[in-house]
Parts: C-alpha cells; structure tokens; sequence
C-alpha cells in the first residue's frame, strides 16, 4: 500500500472561548490515498468546513497532526504553509472565486504566476488545464459569459494547473442544477483516477454518491463511518 497523499491523524479543534466555547472537532483520523475521489458528508454543523481548513492547511488544529504528501505542518511558519498549500493542494470553492475582469485562461494561469514561471510557460499549462476540463473553446471567455458549470470547471482547471497531490473541493456543486453539477463531478472524478492525486469533496449534495470511491461520514465533530463504494469496487476489479 502507498503512503496516503494527506493524512491527519487524532485531530481535534476547539472554537470559542468561555461560555461558547465548543469542540468542533474531536479526535478525527482521516487518511487520502491517491486515485480516489472522497466524499466528506455530513448535516450543518458536523465539523466538515472546519476539517477541510484544517486539512488543507488555512487552520490550526487545537490538536493532532496533519501531513501533505508525508509533509507535517506541525510548527510550521505562516509562509511554509504558505508554500505547503502552493505546491500541493489545489482548492475548488462553491463560488467558484473568479476574477471577472480576466478570462478563462488568465483566471487559470494565475496559479502559475505567482510560482513564478514564464508568461509563456504558464500560459500553456494553462490552456492544457483547460482542455483537460473540456473548455478549449472558452479559454478568451470571461466568467460573466460562462454557465455556473463553466466556471466551476474553471475554477478545477486552475486547482489542478500546479499538478498538487490534494484536491479539495467545499461544496462544488450546490450552487449548480442537476446536469453542470454532473458535470463538474466526472470532471473530478476523472482527476483522481490520477493515482499520484487524492480529491476530497465536503458535500451535503446526495446526487453526486454515485461519483465517489468512498464515502466518510462526519457528525458532531466525530467520523462517524467510512465505507468504500460499489464504484471503487467495480474500479478494484477492472485494474
């Protein structure tokens, strides 16, 4: 078995202070292999927000560890978190968090830029990213042109241009109907047949099961289940 691509390990938080103050999370033991799609599932208020930002490096735990690509953040500066996020986690948001005045393509490549990489450079990996998510014919258009499906694809085309070993996606399809939500979902699901690639996806969204490898269930700040798919074990079988 390889090592997972993130791994955090008797993970707990503790938000508020005096009267309000709570455990959201309480020992959580979490670990992403590469090649699968996850889905973290759970009501409002279970903690699965709080474990995404604490997984992908926006938050400290009040305890426990978290490893990325078997790199620890335990006492880790802002700017090698900083860092740690850049090379190897790629987020995708509900809102998409577009710039409108910049195309498709510049919306991508800015995930390059700020690497550092030539205007040239970063200007093909950005189209690839772009064919890659079937939206070579929209790489001028800019999101105001664009369906809630396209700019999410966007928004997948640039947290996978830096090729990062972790996707991870806060509710990437609530704000879209049933057919872009599809879409944006064999989008990812095609990423993480990538087997160097873990995609977790926080969702309340029951229509996208049918996408995932494997299901965690979170509540009360606790897993509470982790069960392996009908889809992972048809995948186990053809490999």
């Amino acid at each position: 078995m390889t090592a997972p691509v993130l791994e955090a390990t008797n993970i707990g938080m503790v938000l508020g202070i005096g009267a309000v103050r709570f455990k959201a999370l309480d020992a959580v033991n979490l670990a992403l292999g590469g090649g699968e799609l996850t889905l973290l599932m759970g009501p409002s208020g279970s903690g699965k927000t709080t474990l995404l930002s604490i997984l992908g490096c926006m938050l400290t735990p009040s305890s426990g560890t978290v490893r990325v690509h078997g790199n620890s953040t335990a006492g880790k500066k802002p700017e090698e978190l900083a860092k740690l996020r850049r090379d190897q986690i790629g987020f995708v948001f509900q809102s998409y968090h577009l710039f409108p005045t910049l195309t498709a393509v510049d919306n991508v490549r800015i995930a390059v830029d700020i690497r550092g990489d030539s205007s040239e450079q970063s200007t093909k990996m950005a189209t690839a990213m772009l064919a890659v998510v079937g939206l070579s014919n929209k790489a001028e258009a800019f999101p105001r042109e664009l369906s809630g499906g396209e700019q999410q694809r966007v928004a997948i085309a640039r947290a996978i241009v830096s090729d990062p070993s972790v996707i991870l996606a806060d509710e990437p399809t609530a704000a879209l109907d049933a057919e872009n939500g599809h879409a944006v979902m064999s989008v990812l699901a095609q990423i993480a047949r990538n087997p160097a690639r873990g995609v977790l996806v926080v969702t309340h969204d029951p229509r996208i099961v049918e996408f995932a490898d494997r299901i965690i269930s979170i509540e009360d700040g606790r897993i509470i289940g982790d069960r392996r798919t009908v889809r992972s074990k048809i995948i186990a079988l053809k490999a």
